[in-house]
Parts: structure tokens; C-alpha cells; sequence
């Protein structure tokens, strides 16, 4: 073979060498088997309607028809029907999707999804003072410590996950916190520190090990300012929670009263707390062993309020 037979021959295979590269990036690029499926919302709950949607870049969903199943049950099929809305069982039943596309000129393209619907409860406590057979919730205030629990229902065939095995991610103020996220961490407590103008966003994402289920949710926990209410301490019944005192509070000529002060949300026990009484423009000493309690005594002739 001549010399340039060669140059032609060497020549020859290296263009065919760059062609097959440049449409193996023109199939890589255009032809790419992309075919995604969203859900709204993205972690449903057991009996909870959910949109599914289909998206690609790789062919035009609105003018191509697509096919739907639902646990193996067609469901739809036409051309632009790029999302359906399916209802999820319990706990623990899945249901799967499985959407596939007939391009025109390409490979078919399909793509399957299970839903396994969860569920997801966040408690709330914080270490405020209520009084003794106060029925309501101790709440937060300024210097208090908030702990938030987390009740997750996460179950797939197997199952019930033990909360335990699970992957906790806690964000404070949409700021992960690294330190108390983790597997098993289903309890987060952190300081109030802000105030009532600004009440902490608690957000949780927690998922199996494996990824296959995942529930999110978050909580806004309302911040209140201390309160001190007064009740007439009766020497029989003992105090008149079911009346606090309001305003002006008379006592008779020579009567005798017993005031009982409770401190409503205090980042604390009471016994920490100093108690200075007022009467009348006149500071009070109170009983040394009972600061919270005001025994008063109006002398004869005169009313004091």
C-alpha cells in the first residue's frame, strides 16, 4: 500500500472514530431515559389523596401518550395526561405507579414508584411552673427549655419500624442541628431564647434507613410572657382557683384576708422566685416559710384595697 493510501486509509478511521463519539454525546444528550415522577404532597399520609406527575426533558409529555398503572390496574392513558391523583391505603399498604411513554422515533420509556404512606406526630413540653390542678398546657416563655417529641408510623412490608432504627434530622429555625439529629434521636429540647415576638419553627425529617419511606413535618410553638395571678386563699376550701382576683380588692374594717400569688409560666419552681408584697403604697413582710401567701389584716375603721 502507497504512502498515501495509508494517510488515507489512518484518516478514514480517525473521522469515523470522532463521528462514533459524537453520536454516542448526541444520544447521551438528547435521547437520555429520564422519565420522573413527583408526588404532591412529596410524603402522603394513610388515606390521603396525592398528585402524581410525570416529567422529562428527553420528549414532549403534552403531545405524547402516556399509560398509567395503578397496583397493576390501568387507570389512564392518552396523550398529555401528565399527572393522576390516587388515594393511599393504610399504614404499611403500598401503592405502586408505574407510568409508561411510546416516543416517536426512540426506545419506550417507563419508570415505577411505591407509595408507603406515614404518618408523623411532634409533642411539646416545656419546664414551666403551673400551679397545682391546673388543667391546661405549661407553656413556653423567654429562658425556658422547649423538648419536642417525635411519634412516627413508618411501615413498609416487613412492618412497623422501630422508632428507634430510625433516621432523625431536626432543624431549628430551618437550621439543621447536627449534633441532635441522628439514628434513634426522636427527642429534641433546645432554650427559648427569642421571646414572644419571634416563636421557634421546629421542622423534622425522619426516614428508614434504607430511604424506601420518609415523613416530614413541622411545628410553630407559640411563646407567652410570664403571668401572676392572685387568688383568695380561704381558710377551709384553700384557694379560689376559680376566681383570681381582678382590679380592686376590698377588706372590710377589721377583717382579716389571706392572698395566695401564683406565678403562671415561670422558667421555674416558685420557691426560687422573691416575692414583695404592696399594700396600699406600703411594702409588707410575708411569711418567711410561705413568701407567696399575704395574711392581711385591716384595723378597725378602715377599708384597704
Amino acid at each position: 500500500m502507497s504512502t498515501i493510501l495509508k494517510i488515507l486509509f489512518l484518516a478514514g478511521i480517525h473521522i469515523f472514530f470522532l463521528f462514533s463519539i459524537a453520536h454516542a454525546q448526541l444520544d447521551e444528550a438528547f435521547v437520555s431515559k429520564d422519565l420522573l415522577l413527583s408526588l404532591s404532597p412529596a410524603h402522603p399520609g394513610p388515606h390521603k389523596e396525592v398528585r402524581v406527575t410525570a416529567q422529562t426533558f428527553s420528549f414532549n409529555v403534552e403531545t405524547t401518550a402516556l399509560t398509567w398503572h395503578v397496583n397493576d390496574k390501568l387507570v389512564k392513558n392518552g396523550k398529555g395526561i401528565t399527572s393522576i391523583t390516587v388515594t393511599t391505603g393504610a399504614i404499611g399498604t403500598p401503592t405502586t405507579i408505574t407510568v409508561s411513554a411510546n416516543p416517536p422515533g426512540v426506545t419506550s420509556y417507563k419508570k415505577t414508584l411505591t407509595i408507603w404512606p406515614s404518618d408523623l406526630a411532634l409533642l411539646w413540653h416545656a419546664n414551666t411552673y403551673t400551679p397545682p390542678g391546673y388543667r391546661g398546657k405549661a407553656l413556653p416563655v423567654r429562658g425556658s427549655t422547649i423538648t419536642v417529641v417525635a411519634m412516627p408510623s413508618l411501615a413498609t412490608k416487613s412492618g412497623y419500624h422501630d422508632p428507634k432504627t430510625l433516621m432523625y434530622e431536626w432543624r431549628l429555625d430551618d437550621t439543621l442541628q447536627r449534633t441532635l439529629s441522628g439514628r434513634g434521636k426522636n427527642t429534641f429540647s433546645f432554650p427559648e431564647t427569642k421571646g414572644a415576638s419571634v416563636p421557634p419553627d421546629i421542622a423534622l425529617r425522619v426516614q428508614t434507613e434504607d430511604g424506601a419511606v420518609t415523613q416530614e413535618k413541622h411545628i410553630r410553638i407559640s411563646v407567652r410572657e410570664p403571668e401572676l395571678l392572685f387568688y383568695e386563699l380561704h381558710s377551709l376550701r384553700g384557694p379560689l382557683y376559680q376566681h383570681a382576683l381582678a382590679g380592686t380588692f376590698r377588706v372590710g374594717s377589721g377583717g382579716e384576708t389571706r392572698v395566695l400569688a401564683e406565678p403562671y409560666y415561670a422558667s421555674g419552681k416558685p420557691s426560687f422566685l422573691t416575692y414583695q408584697w404592696n399594700v396600699d403604697g406600703t411594702n409588707l413582710i410575708s411569711d418567711r416559710n410561705h413568701p407567696e401567701v399575704l395574711a392581711y389584716h385591716s384595723e378597725t375603721g378602715n377599708v384597704s384595697e
